[in-house]
Parts: C-alpha cells; structure tokens; sequence
C-alpha cells in the first residue's frame, strides 16, 4: 500500500483527496498545514506522495520545503494551488534546488479522473524509488 501525505487547510478538499486515494488503495494522511505534515512525516518511514497546498496557516507550503529536505526519506512532493501558478513555480524551483523529488503542479480544482492518473503516475515512481532504497 502506497503512503500519501495530504496538506491543505481545505477540509473538504483534504477529505476529497483522501477519499479517492483510499479507494485507489494508497494509505492517506491529512494534515492541516505544513507544521503538521512534518510532525507526521518524522513519524513514518518509506516512500511517500505528498501533496502540498502552497497556501496554508502556521507553515505554507513553500516554508515546509527545508523540513521535509532535512528527511532521510524516499519523497515525492507535488505542490497544489487554486490561485496564482507563480507561487507553485517558485515552491518547485526551491524544492528542486534543495534535492527534493517534485513532480508537476497541480491546480484546483481537479477533477476524480485527473486525481486518479496523478496517483497512478505516483505510484510507479514510489515503486521505483523504494526498488532503489533496497
């Protein structure tokens, strides 16, 4: 079972991802902002999707990025928005430079069909991450 880690204070937007992901079969955590997804994510070991609004109270998505570089841990972080794509771009680029895994940004909304090919195209890359960590 796949690890997703999810971090918006949307509840409802939280409770979406979550749902679709635990019917796809991935075991999926939510945290209502970045403080949060790192305590949780001390707590876990493997590899592990996280999806990370930009726009959070307490720590954002771009403040979080030192935390989770700081984590010997096999990650795959993709940032998510429903406003302005600067943001994410500058959220990717700092990850990037600080050797984290960053897939491609994600808008919101999104659609079921679109969350389950994200999850999809996720999973083969922790697969193959956790292939390279044995």
């Amino acid at each position: 079972m796949q690890k997703l880690y999810i971090a918006d204070d949307n509840v409802e937007f939280a409770e979406y991802l979550a749902h679709v992901a635990t019917r796809d079969g991935w075991d999926a955590d939510i945290c209502s902002n970045g403080l949060k997804l790192l305590e949780k994510l001390q707590e876990g070991d493997g590899p592990a999707l996280l999806l990370v609004d930009i726009n959070m109270p307490q720590m954002d998505g771009i403040e979080v990025i030192s935390g989770i570089a700081a984590l010997n841990r096999p990650m795959r972080l993709r940032f998510m928005t429903g406003g302005g794509a600067p943001s994410m771009e500058a959220a990717k680029l700092i990850a990037q430079a600080r050797d984290i895994d960053v897939g491609d940004n994600i808008h919101k909304p999104l659609s079921r069909d679109f969350l389950r090919d994200v999850l999809k195209t996720e999973a083969g890359t922790l697969a193959q991450m956790q292939a390279q960590s044995l």
